[in-house]
């Protein structure tokens, strides 16, 4: 009795393991053909824009001397004059010295047609540059700089004053998190009007920043930073894909 209870428990085992084994693949299978099923996904842009006030000017400037070759000691000492001169102008329209990024001179050949040319000539030149929080005020000063330095025979050169925003990496943050709240919102209109339900993110993918002037629609795929107006339209746009059924 005993041999013919084993062969029965020996049966009984294989067959409980061959049903165990063909439940296991048939669920892997099912599981398996789920996983290469398509997913239903929607995929929406959202974007969030603030306007702001620029905390940062630039204003940079050069003036310069041309002189022959022979001339090139006097030209260095009249360089130093003029640095004194241009310097004292700045400081008398509310530009302290220690503000001014003063380069060092520049000497620079002038092209001359070999056949016209009887002695090397070069120009020598010395760039300023000055970053201030005074936004209001530093274009208007930078007119009357360079019109009393012109007036005073000094070849001086004036590039526009540029703005800047120095909180930027900040406001993106919260642009960013405006920008996916706006794509949520986007993606349930679409799902509502298709009668379908919006359930989890796939994934996000931020944009660039565009800093504008404003109102303006000038965006770049590698991002805008407009320098010439002191306020400034900042938007972020974030692609946002979700999982609807």
């Amino acid at each position: 009795m005993k041999p013919e209870v084993d062969s029965k428990y020996k049966v009984f085992s294989a067959v409980f393991l061959g049903i165990c084994f063909v439940t296991g693949m048939t669920i892997f299978g099912y599981c398996f053909l789920l996983s290469k099923q398509p997913q239903k996904t929607v995929t929406v842009i959202g974007s969030a824009k603030e306007r702001v006030v620029s905390d940062i000017a630039t204003w940079s400037s050069s003036f310069s001397v041309k002189t022959s070759e022979s001339a090139l000691s006097e030209a260095f000492k009249l360089m130093k004059r003029y640095e004194a001169e241009v310097l004292s102008v700045f400081e008398q329209h509310g530009i302290d010295r220690k503000s001014v990024k003063a380069s060092s001179i520049t000497v620079m050949e002038n092209y001359v047609p070999e056949q016209l040319a009887t002695e090397r000539s070069y120009t020598l030149v010395e760039y300023l540059f000055v970053e201030t929080r005074d936004i209001q005020e530093i274009a208007e000063r930078s007119k009357l700089i360079t019109q009393e330095l012109l007036d005073k025979g000094i070849v001086f050169q004036s590039n526009p004053v540029q703005y800047y925003y120095s909180k930027l990496p900040e406001l993106r943050v919260k642009l960013l998190s405006e920008a996916v709240k706006d794509a949520k919102r986007r993606a349930m209109e679409i799902a509502s009007t298709s009668g379908l339900k919006l359930l989890r993110v796939v994934s996000a993918k931020s944009g660039v920043v565009q800093v504008l002037a404003p109102n303006s629609t000038e965006v770049s795929d590698y991002g805008t930073y407009d320098t010439s107006t002191i306020e400034k339209d900042v938007m972020v746009t974030v692609n946002v894909v979700f999982e609807v059924k």
